[in-house]
């Protein structure tokens, strides 16, 4: 006879379970509280909390916990007399129940609590504690074998040869049929629950305890071990499409109840609970609304679930402690598209248990976590036991991160077990991708990218479009122009922002700084809460668009956001780059105000090169006061070399043009031959030509590169001016010598003809000095020009 109530699994379903064992299903009723004439006593013991049951040998026992109630099952019928145990601290509310061919002990004791067995004599002796079972005794271990037909085996360390009878009796909790394999003499449990599409294996202390879900449920002692299988064919170990799982997704740990049923029976089981939830009492429904949230997640309806979860934890005060609820809250809000509000997964009480690590996983690759990879390989096959609404909605998930997270090889395995489950294509183009066959995976990116799932098209072709760019087929403003396609495609979440970042770079790298800065620009004002992650791709794009918009475009974003200026040598560049584009338009007034804005947030390390750039400006405005007050305000002790000289040389300048040779000399001394050239100057202005002449030779030395490099356009002027200094000096010696060093590199370019005629024709008489001069004239005003122009952005950069 089988024992079944109303809003069971096996009810729900439209059936009533007929258990195959070698006994009948229990009918659970007190024994009378007068003992029979043939009871035996139950008696307890002195030196230890623990009873003696009286039970020949070769009688059966199983151990095992169903909520606050620990119970016994012996696979004989007994009759025993508790008298003695009256008044017991722990014993004393044990009851002896008959269980169809056997005898069940119930005995009210929480957690953490557990029994433990022993024989002595005709005995067996259950004890009351909270040690755990002894290492030697070890556990049962699931195997799967898939036959056919399938089935599964418990083994243990105790050996098949203990396996005692099968005691089949209603489930206290749902009232389905329980059916308990007991061990002659003390072994082992199973540690963990499982959970099948047929039945759950219950966590045991000793024998195994299977609730069965489906009339075809069978346990069997063998030789090695206890046999869990299906009368008339296999057992199902997965999935209802008819493709079985690996055989290590049996042995999984779970927490979730997931039933794996049609959709009919789904929706039946719904209405058995939510006819509980109503029946019970409003402070008692969070067991109830956990049950229907779990069918409701089967059914793949996660908002309703989420809400069904929400509901019992906020009636029921007792709820905050129940796992099971407070984990299908979490998940049914991640797969409802907010994982903000799945913090259920990562509660701290949530037992270890590998559905919950699998959870955690993918709540990672949802959050774009990068150890998610990884973290999916273990616990990802479980996804081939779930329901197939999740199965279908999951497995892509999972599948697409492991193959971007360097776990091809276990993607791909999974991917093989997973068969022809739909919306897989583009973890097989990933996958083609990873083993390095470009064509397949590209051909594979274009056929899910015409596709109507919108973000698996927006993956694709993002992925399309780095390959192509890797690949050299296209160069980063084509990559960045199909990559904002994809970012239509798909938009909202951390996968947005990504991508947006991503476009940014290659719009930097192609020269298109203004376009990299209004994308990321914008993601700051659809993402308030990602503008402090977003701030220092923002900064380094607002520098590059300063260096390529258009000068007073820049200009006009700078003075918009000045706060932007990344710090350091990349926003001094770009300002002093700015700066100069301004000159180059003629705009010195504009780009020395944009140069003293500047200096009233830059920091100390560069303020030194920007007074230096504003300074030159002041004297291309031929204020030579100004120029002199943009040096003092912004010197610094220590300064790199190339600054230093470069403000040095401006200095001089700015000294000269006030009269104030003695002092320009004196600065140009401390240089050595850094200053030379400035020298050369300063003495050519008072005609003292042989000094100048001298200055300039020095200046040679020190910066031309040796022959036979060639000269570029600076240093050919260089060198024509020593010449013609040394020419307005009389110095033939030093002609001849200008002559024979670089005659040949000033051969054929600019200058050659200047060059030639000062060294290869003497001065003869006055008459050629106005021409002479006229020549001066011309090679003084072009160095100093360019240097002034030049020089100071040189060193900044």
């Amino acid at each position: 006879m089988a024992v079944t109530r109303p809003g069971s699994s096996v009810a729900a379903a439209g059936t009533t379970p007929t258990i195959a064992s070698s006994t009948q299903s229990a009918v659970l009723a007190p024994v009378a509280s007068l003992p029979a004439p043939d009871a035996v006593a139950v008696r307890p013991l002195r030196d230890a909390v623990a009873i003696a049951v009286p039970a020949e040998d070769g009688t059966g026992l199983a151990l095992f916990r169903r909520g606050e109630v620990l119970h016994a099952v012996l696979d004989r019928p007994l009759v025993l007399d508790l008298a003695a145990l009256r008044g017991h601290p722990v014993f004393g509310g044990l009851e002896a129940l008959p269980a169809g061919e056997g005898t069940l002990l119930r005995l009210r004791l929480p957690a953490p609590a557990r029994l433990a067995a022993r024989r002595e004599g005709a005995s067996w002796v259950i004890e009351a504690t909270r040690a755990p079972s002894p290492p030697e005794l070890g556990t049962l271990r699931v195997v799967a074998e898939p036959g056919p037909p399938a089935r599964l085996l418990l083994q243990g360390g105790a050996g098949g040869d203990v396996s005692g009878g099968i005691v089949a009796l209603a489930d206290p909790e749902t009232g389905e049929p329980l059916l308990v394999a007991t061990l002659r003499r003390p072994g082992p449990g199973l540690a963990l629950a499982r959970r099948l599409p047929e039945l759950e294996l219950l966590p045991s202390m000793m024998g195994a305890a299977v609730l069965a879900r489906s009339d075809r449920v069978a346990l069997r002692p063998l030789a090695e071990g206890i046999a869990v299988q299906a009368a008339g064919g296999s057992l199902a170990l997965g999935g209802a499409t008819g493709r079985e799982p690996p055989a290590q997704v049996v042995a999984m740990t779970r927490l979730l109840d997931l039933p794996v049923a049609p959709v009919p029976v789904l929706m039946e089981r719904l209405r058995i609970q939510l006819l509980a939830v109503n029946e019970a009492p409003p402070l008692a429904r969070g067991a109830r609304r956990r049950d229907a949230a779990e069918t409701l997640l089967a059914l793949g309806m996660p908002q309703e679930a989420q809400a069904m979860a929400g509901l019992g934890l906020r009636e029921d005060p007792r709820a905050r402690e129940d796992a099971r609820l407070v984990f299908a809250q979490g998940v049914a809000a991640l797969l409802a598209g907010r994982p903000a509000e799945a913090r259920g997964i990562l509660d701290p009480m949530l037992p270890r248990r590998d559905e919950v690590s699998l959870w955690r996983a993918l709540l990672g690759a949802a959050e774009g976590e990068a150890g998610a990879a990884s973290a999916l390989v273990a616990g990802a096959p479980l996804l081939l036991a779930y329901p197939e609404p999740l199965r279908v909605r999951l497995l892509p998930l999972a599948l697409e991160t492991m193959a971007m997270g360097d776990e091809a090889p276990a993607a791909a395995r999974l991917l093989a077990e997973a068969g022809d489950v739909p919306g897989l294509d583009l973890a097989r183009a990933i996958l083609a991708e990873a083993a390095g066959r470009q064509p397949d995976a590209l051909e594979g990116y274009a056929a899910v990218a015409r596709g109507r799932d919108r973000r698996q098209r927006a993956v694709a072709m993002r992925r399309a479009a780095e390959l192509r760019l890797a690949a050299g087929e296209i160069d980063p403003a084509a990559a960045a122009a199909l990559l904002d396609q994809a970012l239509v495609a798909w938009r909202g979440g951390a996968e947005e922002v990504a991508a947006r970042r991503r476009i940014a770079a290659l719009r930097i790298a192609a020269g298109q700084g203004a376009q990299a800065f209004a994308l990321l620009d914008e993601a700051t004002r659809l993402f308030p809460d990602e503008t402090a992650a977003l701030r220092p791709d923002l900064a380094t794009a607002f520098a590059a668009a300063l260096e390529t918009a258009p000068p007073l475009a820049a200009a006009a974003l700078f003075d918009a956001h000045p706060d932007l200026l990344p710090e350091g040598e990349r926003g001094e560049a770009a300002v002093l780059l700015l700066a100069d584009r301004l000159a180059g338009l003629d705009l010195p007034g504009r780009a020395a105000a944009l140069l003293e804005r500047t200096l009233s947030r830059a920091g100390a390390s560069a303020r030194p090169a920007i007074g230096a750039r504003l300074a030159a400006l002041r004297m291309e405005e031929g204020d030579a006061g100004a120029a002199l007050a943009a040096l003092d305000s912004t010197a610094a002790d220590a300064m790199p070399e190339p600054v230093a000289t470069a403000r040095a040389l401006i200095r001089v300048r700015a000294l000269s043009r006030r009269g104030a040779r003695d002092e320009a000399m004196s600065v140009l001394a401390a240089l050595g031959p850094a200053g030379a050239e400035a020298r050369a100057d300063l003495h050519a202005e008072a005609r003292d030509w042989p000094a100048a002449a001298a200055a300039q030779r020095q200046h040679l030395a020190a910066k031309l590169p040796p022959a036979p490099a060639p000269l570029g356009q600076a240093e050919r002027m260089a060198v024509a001016r020593a010449a013609a200094y040394a020419a307005l000096a009389g110095d033939e010696t030093a002609l001849a010598e200008l002559r024979a060093a670089h005659g040949a590199r000033m051969e054929g370019g600019p200058l050659a003809e200047a060059f030639a005629m000062l060294t290869a024709d003497p001065l003869r008489g006055v008459a050629d000095l106005p021409r002479l001069q006229r020549e001066i004239g011309v090679l003084r005003a072009m160095p100093s020009r360019l240097e002034a122009l030049r020089g100071p952005v040189q060193v900044a950069r």
